[in-house]
């Protein structure tokens, strides 16, 4: 991640800093040859280096899987095309009154994001609550474990579960006893039957600990111990989830401030400052015809050119490395990925016209 980091991040948006100087100097750095490195060449070796890494990783908790056709996820494409475009429309119109050249790079960024943000909002929420729930379950598995070892039945422990705990876990499992009781349901209906609590929750660890739950219902207190060891086992793998994630996080943070903030600030001023050498500043270095032919083969590296060039590279900056930082925290998980890039995005957006726009006033 380091070598990545440095040499894929570091190393190319240093290079967009030095173009003033190789124009001051007369260096002959073509747009065509920048466009491929910039927006072909260094996104490609990202995406490969980004999928090694991913492969190579040591351990991954990814999140509950949740489709478009779980029933609490609305279908949003529609909408979400609409305001991607009202976004993109309203936003590239306001950028025309102050760059018309990044009008194009606007619209992407902005629509881009609102679109993906307005689509995976639900499901981020769904999935907050499911990490909510889980969460509580080593406290609940314990709690019910250790009364249903002392011979209470679980119906009953559950119960007292309930009654103690806090937060969704406890709202969880007040609703299936609830239902039990009201239904005259057994314990595995109440929790994954017709009208069972967990029937349309996502989450592995939601539906293991059901299932434990209808098992006790039926061995009794040879369960208990089975249950305790079961809550032990949730905690320590929350334990080495933390101390994991805890790890990436210096990483991964800076990997996510990069792609939202430092590389579109570097590159808005870097652009801003090219647009500033007077197109003649490389021949006055040298004098005489070659002068004249680097000056000429610089004049073409303006706002209006460079511009757009780090502008896609920006964009494709910040959904590269906010998706590679959010697949090694969280895993691969399309909907959390969308997300992320659809936060990075209007972010990267608004941050690299910000900075190019004070960096022209101010040079």
């Amino acid at each position: 991640m380091t070598g990545l980091y440095a040499f894929g991040v570091l190393l190319p948006l240093a290079l967009v800093g030095v173009l003033p100087a190789a124009r001051l100097a007369g260096v002959n750095v073509g747009i065509v040859a920048l466009s491929a490195l910039y927006n072909l060449l260094l996104p490609v070796g990202l995406l490969g280096a980004s999928g090694w890494l991913l492969a190579e990783r040591p351990v991954s908790f990814p999140p509950p899987r949740i489709g478009p056709s779980h029933p609490e996820v609305p279908d949003r494409r529609r909408s979400a095309a609409l305001l991607g475009v009202l976004a993109g429309g309203v936003t590239g119109f306001g950028a025309a009154l102050l760059l018309p050249w990044a009008v194009p790079i606007v619209a992407v960024g902005a629509g881009g994001g609102a679109a993906l943000l307005r689509l995976f909002a639900p499901v981020r929420e769904l999935r907050r609550e499911v990490r909510e729930i889980e969460s509580g379950l080593p406290d609940a598995l314990a709690l019910v474990g250790r009364r249903v070892d002392d011979g209470v039945a679980v119906e009953r422990a559950l119960e007292a579960a309930a009654a103690e705990l806090t937060g969704e876990t406890g709202e969880l499992l007040d609703r299936a006893t609830r239902r039990s009781s009201q239904l005259g349901l057994p314990v595995g209906e109440s929790f994954f039957g017709r009208f069972g609590v967990l029937r349309t929750v996502p989450g592995s660890r939601l539906r293991d600990a059901g299932q434990l739950f209808a098992l006790a219902a039926t061995e009794g207190p040879p369960a208990g111990d089975a249950l305790v060891a079961a809550g032990d086992h949730l905690r320590e793998l929350a334990r080495v989830e933390r101390d994991a994630r805890r790890e990436l996080a210096a990483i991964t943070g800076t990997l996510s401030n990069t792609a939202a903030l430092f590389g579109p600030l570097v590159g808005g001023v870097s652009v801003a400052m090219v647009g500033r050498i007077p197109a003649d500043a490389a021949g006055s270095l040298n004098g005489g015809a070659a002068s004249t032919a680097s000056a000429a083969s610089a004049a073409p590296l303006g706002p209006g050119t460079l511009g757009p060039v780090v502008g896609v590279y920006v964009l494709l900056l910040a959904a590269i490395l906010t998706g590679l930082a959010t697949a090694l925290e969280r895993g691969l998980d399309p909907s959390l990925l969308g997300y992320r890039i659809g936060l990075a995005l209007p972010t990267a957006t608004a941050a690299y016209v910000a900075a190019l726009v004070a960096a022209e006033a101010a040079l």
